[in-house]
């Protein structure tokens, strides 16, 4: 038999490691994400959608919106940054791109970001140096881009990001002197880029009408996850929202499968992320 002064050590080590591993999942809960440049979301413009009650058969496009450039900072005031060594100066005028970073807190819809930088020869050297012949054919890269955005709406970018940091301490959000800019947007993206909305009748489905989200990006179909959407009409009027569009079905005649329909909130102003086309 094990003693009582025995047993007492053991579960006194016992707890030991559990707090310890308690600690150890903790720090790695608290640890700051790893950040991650994402192509900009587009923003859906006014224009193409019927005001008021439509009569759609199946097929009708009831919604359109085209699409528009991504937004990009013109810079008013220069700003200057220097994290872990990383230093970067952005004088006035200077235009930096719109991209998405998931994580960031307090979650802003767009970020503006430095372009990707090259290898400076002296860098490679040293990354040839380093490591030899694996050095050479994969010379260093400058792998951190510093990112801005406007925390709180006021016209002046106020804080900044080291995407591609080592270490919690690189990874932070951190403030910087506001400094002012101007906001580039509602260019059309062109080459009839738009996302359309389309009436597709029952589609097999009993006391529910299906809808379709189509893109068009420079004149060619991209599928969209997730693209088919479902209202039930067990009981009318009834709505939905697909797409940020908010759409109301007053009256289907199940014979002609032809339905009167309201769009109640059109698609924009709204953003779309436009996914990546699949090998």
């Amino acid at each position: 038999m094990i003693s009582r002064s025995r047993a007492n050590r053991i579960t006194t080590k016992s707890a030991r490691i559990a707090a310890v591993l308690v600690a150890m999942l903790t720090l790695t809960a608290a640890k700051t994400a790893d950040y991650k440049i994402e192509p900009a979301s587009v923003p859906l413009l006014a224009g193409r959608t019927l005001r008021g009650e439509q009569i759609a058969v199946p097929g009708t496009v009831i919604a359109e919106s085209p699409l528009g450039r991504p937004e990009t900072a013109l810079l008013v005031d220069p700003i200057t940054l220097d994290r872990l060594g990383q230093k970067r100066t952005f004088t006035r005028e200077t235009v930096l791109e719109s991209a998405r970073v998931a994580g960031i807190p307090g979650d802003p819809p767009v970020v503006f970001c430095e372009t990707e930088q090259d290898p400076s020869l002296a860098k490679a050297m040293v990354g040839s140096m380093a490591f030899g012949l694996v050095g050479m054919l994969r010379p260093t890269r400058l792998v951190t881009r510093y990112c801005v955005y406007d925390s709180d709406n006021d016209e002046k970018l106020d804080h900044a990001i080291l995407i591609g940091a080592k270490g919690d301490s690189g990874h932070a959000p951190f403030a910087i002197t506001p400094a002012r800019y101007g906001l580039i947007s509602g260019m059309l993206l062109g080459g009839d880029s738009e996302l359309r909305l389309r009436y597709a009748g029952t589609a097999g489905e009993k006391d529910s009408l299906s809808f379709d989200a189509e893109l068009v990006l420079f004149g060619m179909n991209r599928p969209l996850p997730g693209a088919r959407h479902q209202i039930s009409i067990a009981r009318l009027p009834a709505y939905g929202v697909i797409e940020g569009a908010v759409v109301t079905v007053l009256e289907f005649d199940p014979e002609t499968k032809i339905a009167r329909i309201r769009i109640d909130r059109d698609l924009a102003p709204g953003r779309l992320v436009v996914p990546e086309r699949k090998p």
